[in-house]
């Protein structure tokens, strides 16, 4: 049997979590019933990998497909996630296992980013504005700030503002490439390139706060568990079913 094990950080406040689950049930009808899914978070829920990869091993499921619900490759999809499965393997090692590519450099979440820097862009029809995308980011590997410049240019082309790509826990500071565009004749228009408004966030607008206390910003909202990614996850998913098979 196939399962589909979806993966997220895990949220402080519960329901942030519940709504992650929420936002799965309506990927696990779209899919073969005959395909065993279940969702599991690294921090901040009983639900944990280790846990819910034994369970479904338990249930039939000899071929597994880890879903990182996560923008980009980094520490967790990299080292976090296979090292939790490692005990699994060690205890099933007659059990499969195929873990899928992240979802933040697809169609839908470049979509919905777009969408936030244009809908401001309309309500702000004669500021000048400059856009600051930001990601959470790390500084173990480049690919997750690659994806971002690119993704940050593609929208700059669209909406004619300058689209300024950066991360909370990059390799450089956020709150230095925001102070270089502060200025009296122009609008920053944040856009937080997170699936939904969590913890981070709350850090982030505490430390605006306090760097900028007499610049006004603009921040939109987040992802917020767009149907649109969705659909770059069932077709992430289906992708690995077809090569697992």
């Amino acid at each position: 049997m196939i399962g589909i094990l979806y993966v997220f950080h895990g949220s402080q406040k519960a329901e942030k979590n519940q709504a992650a689950m929420d936002f799965i049930n309506q990927l696990k009808i779209k899919l073969d019933p005959t395909v065993y899914q279940a969702t599991a978070f690294l921090e901040n829920h009983s639900n944990t990998i280790p846990n819910v990869a034994k369970e479904m091993i338990q249930n039939g499921v000899t071929k597994m497909i880890v879903v990182p619900v996560l923008l980009f490759a980094a520490k967790h999809a990299l080292v976090d996630i296979p090292n939790e499965l490692e005990t699994v393997k060690e205890q099933y090692p007659d059990v499969q296992f195929k873990q899928t590519e992240t979802f933040g450099s697809k169609s839908g979440s470049r979509q919905v980013l777009l969408e936030r820097f244009q809908e401001v862009a309309a309500e702000y029809p004669d500021e000048q504005l400059v856009g600051i995308l930001v990601a959470h980011g790390t500084k173990q590997t480049d690919e997750p700030q690659q994806v971002l410049t690119e993704i940050a240019a593609e929208i700059q082309q669209q909406v004619g503002f300058s689209i300024i790509p950066t991360s909370l826990k990059g390799p450089e500071d956020y709150l230095e490439d925001i102070k270089k565009q502060v200025s009296t004749d122009q609008k920053i228009v944040i856009v937080p390139f997170f699936l939904f408004d969590g913890h981070l966030i709350t850090i982030m607008k505490n430390k605006l706060k306090e760097a900028f206390p007499k610049t006004d910003f603009i921040l939109t909202r987040t992802l917020e568990f767009d149907s649109r990614i969705l659909t770059d996850l069932e077709g992430i998913v289906k992708e690995a079913i077809t090569c697992i098979q």
